[in-house]
């Protein structure tokens, strides 16, 4: 399989999601026959070209929708609409709800198609579902490791993990609510894990207040939360128009789920 031909048919269509889109034209910039190029699409993805077109636009303008002032026309003109009707009608059977309903309501939830990446192992054209929320300032109170590389990281947060089981550290974490968090600082990996409650004797990191996307993981299980983070590196952060700084993503860990809290730049406007 050409992931290679197939990804630069993405990178076309998504470098131009605003403006008209040649389908032949493309298909003969890329000295492909433009039959069988969108028949190989179809297969390898089952979804035609100009669906992922209009799903990819359509995930876009809920993005626009919610975080942005701007006029429901001109959203639906910038993404190839051209009507406020025809808008509605299409964004209502993608996403069960109409742009202007979207619009008035205070829920935090979002809906994103995620852009097709071949040769990834994440291969799922499903919905990405995640929230936006405000937070506040927090210091987190805590015990850390330092490692140069990532193998080294994760077996001393292993080890990290089982000397709290033991100590009983683990226990009051739990009922407090705890949460971890990965960044550097000058050249080793630190990881902390810790709670809200201050007590002597422990690391500490101070998060920033401002907005973060929030994804469920499903489980507490550290394979599936490191396979998380890296679906949100790899597959929504090309996904969307929104922009993470450099602040490290955030693990917030309940009884029996995580979530991955990653640090949303205010400054970039969709």
């Amino acid at each position: 399989m050409n992931y290679e031909l197939l990804n630069n048919i993405i990178k076309y269509l998504e470098e131009n999601l605003t403006n008209d889109i040649d389908i032949k034209k493309l298909s003969k910039s890329l000295g492909l026959n433009d039959f069988i190029m969108q028949r190989v699409f179809a297969i390898v993805t089952n979804i035609t070209i100009s669906e992922y077109i209009r799903k990819r636009r359509l995930s876009l303008a809920f993005e626009e929708l919610k975080l942005t002032d701007n006029k429901i026309i001109d959203i639906a003109l910038k993404y190839g609409y051209d009507s406020h009707i025809s808008f509605s009608r299409s964004f209502k059977k993608e996403f069960k709800i109409t742009p202007s309903d979207l619009r008035k309501s205070k829920e935090e939830n979002y809906k994103l198609f995620p852009r097709i990446k071949f040769g990834s192992e994440f291969q799922s054209k499903n919905i990405i579902n995640y929230v936006i929320k405000k937070i506040n300032d927090k210091t987190i109170y805590g015990r850390s490791v330092k490692a140069k590389t990532f193998d080294d990281l994760h077996y001393k947060i292993r080890k990290l993990y089982n000397e709290f089981r033991e100590d009983g550290t683990y226990e009051r974490f739990l009922k407090s609510g705890y949460y971890a968090l990965t960044y550097y600082n000058n050249d080793p990996l630190i990881y902390l894990v810790g709670s809200k409650l201050k007590a002597n004797n422990l690391d500490k990191y101070d998060v920033k207040k401002g907005k973060y996307a929030i994804f469920e993981v499903g489980t507490k299980n550290q394979k599936d939360i490191i396979k998380t983070i890296k679906f949100i590196n790899e597959i929504w952060c090309g996904s969307s128009k929104l922009e993470v700084t450099d602040d490290p993503y955030i693990e917030s860990y309940t009884e029996d789920n995580c979530y991955i809290y990653v640090p949303l730049d205010k400054r970039k406007k969709i």
